[in-house]
């Protein structure tokens, strides 16, 4: 044995021999146990927060212009296959889609709006161009209309009509349009009915009604009813070829449910439903949008004139 190894092992034994009497107290250990147990969630806690953020922050990625975006699958539709996008996503939330949706709604005197609203038996569809106070609305349906009016029966009384789902029904035809010109509460408006083949005028002076669901293309009204409820952001969707931003609207007060989605470039409408919150899971109403130029072809859409022969009632 060296002289090192020899020294080494007297050192050894003398220090077994000092420390053979000392114990350590019996909560010392688990306190030290607990101790590095908090230091441990503390550590995975600060390297987790921001893990969280980027995973939600990546549940709303979109595509920059021109790109596709992760198909999520829309009610009542069947979803399109995923679009692969070759250039680097963005991120979006909330607040900043919410923002740039009430900006581009600022514009909308720029375009003639088309909206079209899917009924169960028809669908109504409308041209509005906001620059001038115009509308157009044009009613198609499959229900056939009654040429026959109700009379009183015994005792003076009227038979109720028949509901929508037991009239006859034909083809898919224009019912009737109407179309109005200048600002609610001074609007004048021509009607016309295609199957009476008649048609008629009014002025229309009352107070505009108080809309229970609001109007989302017009900006002021929409702030309103996210500052009265809430928006969440639901993800990047796609509709038809176009990609958009799910946004959801509550508004308790009214007790009704907003979904609309805009699109991720340009953040107009494409679509919106509102539901019934506490109501029937389905959307009461759909409308689809598109935003035209200002042109003259688009222009004349909100015009209406009665066809040659119509009679005036």
């Amino acid at each position: 044995m060296s002289a090192d190894e020899e020294f080494g092992r007297v050192i050894g034994d003398r220090l077994r021999d000092e420390v053979a009497g000392i114990h350590a107290d019996r909560d010392l250990a688990r306190a030290l146990r607990r101790r590095r147990s908090r230091r441990a969630w503390t550590i995975r806690a600060s390297i987790g927060a921001p893990l969280v953020a980027a995973a939600a922050a990546a549940a709303v990625l979109v595509a920059g212009s021109g790109t596709g975006a992760t198909t999520v699958p829309t009610t009542g539709a069947q979803a399109a296959p995923p679009v692969t996008t070759t250039t680097q996503p963005r991120v979006e939330n909330v607040a900043h889609v919410q923002s740039m949706t009430i900006q581009a709604l600022r514009s909308a005197d720029e375009y003639v709006i088309h909206e079209k609203n899917m009924l169960e038996t028809g669908y109504l569809e409308y041209w509005t161009d906001r620059a001038t106070d115009r509308y157009r609305m044009d009613a198609y349906s499959t229900i056939l209309q009654s040429s026959e009016e109700a009379l009183p029966g015994p005792g003076g009384v009227v038979t109720a009509p028949p509901r929508p789902e037991d009239m006859p029904t034909g083809p898919m035809r224009r019912t009737h349009s109407i179309a109005g010109d200048g600002p609610l509460g001074d609007r004048h408006h021509i009607y016309v009915d295609y199957d009476r083949k008649t048609w008629s005028t009014d002025h229309d002076t009352s107070e505009p009604p108080t809309l229970e669901v609001p109007d989302v293309l017009d900006a002021d009204a929409l702030k309103q009813a996210i500052d009265e409820g809430r928006m969440e952001l639901v993800g990047a969707e796609r509709i038809g070829d176009r990609d958009t931003h799910h946004l959801r609207l509550f508004a308790t007060r009214r007790g009704y449910q907003i979904d609309l989605w805009v699109d991720s470039t340009s953040y107009l409408p494409v679509r919106q439903t509102w539901t019934v919150i506490d109501g029937a899971a389905e959307p009461v109403m759909t409308s689809d949008y598109d935003w035209l130029p200002r042109n003259g072809e688009n222009l004349a859409k909100v015009e209406l004139t009665p066809p040659p022969g119509f009679v005036e009632e």
